[in-house]
């Protein structure tokens, strides 16, 4: 019985760290790319304000 218990906790273990994981790693993903949506809509506005000077 001490054999199944160490396995079913392992096995409860491993899967949880792997979701865990999972999520961590697609909750970073999300927040790299709201960074670098904001980044180049900022970007792009800078080079709208500067092309627009410009032409005046």
């Amino acid at each position: 019985m001490f054999g199944l218990g160490l396995l079913k906790g392992t096995a409860i273990g491993l899967t949880g760290g792997i979701v865990i994981g999972m999520v961590i790693k697609e909750t970073c993903k999300q927040m790299k790319n709201k960074k670098n949506y904001s980044i180049n809509n900022n970007s792009t506005a800078d080079t709208y304000e500067v092309n627009s000077v410009d032409e005046k």
